[in-house]
């Protein structure tokens, strides 16, 4: 699979959620109206599941989901911590 149009959008992504406190079904959110124009390698959207979640302390959490499509599943990574009373993304990963 040809990921570089994937990785320009996700890395678009990346950028743009370290600049603002979004919520993991907000960035899913954007992740999936970014990735609509990708409907010809990746098919139909299918669903989305939360996969894992880890809590690591009481003020850190991974959370793992997963975007299937009809032809790829692409898998996203997300870590959160709460500093000041809400939960703020530290950062995110995906993989095709």
């Amino acid at each position: 699979m040809k990921t570089l149009p994937l990785s320009v959008e996700l890395s678009s992504l990346a950028l743009e959620a370290s600049q603002q406190s979004l919520l993991p079904d907000e960035l899913l959110r954007l992740a999936r109206q970014r990735l609509s124009g990708q409907e010809g390698q990746l098919g139909r959207f299918l669903n989305c599941t939360r996969t894992e979640t880890r809590h690591l302390s009481q003020d850190l959490e991974l959370a793992a989901y997963e975007l299937s499509y009809e032809n790829h599943t692409l898998r996203f990574q997300f870590a959160y911590f709460l500093p000041r009373g809400s939960w703020e993304l530290q950062g995110f990963r995906w993989a095709a």
